[in-house]
């Protein structure tokens, strides 16, 4: 196995996980950590609203399975794509993470979340930096 389908294995997994934990915070006992989530992606150029309140258990489960979709893609690019051409699952994970990244981050500073655009960056470097291919040398 190469560096980069290691690489995007670990990065798929990263993602499928984070999808997972973000789906439970649908739970009502998992709230919490949706409404923390919030108050950081509305910091600081709103004060967070007291009275802000969790999207409906139906949003967060649907993110959260998006989030392990794509990691799952990323996951499966590294397992069966990219033995056969690193290039090919570069290009479709780059595609993937720019389209997604400026589709979230576009949304986030439209409803006045803009440090969610920062964090959003850890995983557009997470999809990005795990993918280039290591051997072939092609860019991408």
């Amino acid at each position: 196995m190469t560096p980069q389908q290691t690489a995007m294995r670990l990065s798929g997994t990263i993602l499928i996980v984070t999808g997972v934990l973000f789906a439970l915070t649908a739970l009502p006992a998992l709230h919490v950590i949706a409404q923390i989530f919030l108050t950081v992606a509305y910091w600081p150029i709103h004060s967070v609203p007291s009275d802000i309140v969790v999207p409906s258990p139906l949003l967060l489960a649907i993110v959260g399975g998006l989030t392990a979709g794509l990691g799952a893609m990323q996951w499966a690019l590294g397992t069966y794509v990219a033995p056969v051409s690193s290039t090919v699952a570069a290009k479709v994970a780059k595609i993937t993470a720019w389209v997604w990244f400026c589709t979230d981050s576009a949304g986030s500073v439209l409803v006045g979340a803009p440090v969610n655009v920062a964090l959003n960056l850890s995983f557009l470097l997470l999809i990005l930096l795990t993918s280039r291919p290591q051997s072939d040398g092609s860019s991408y």
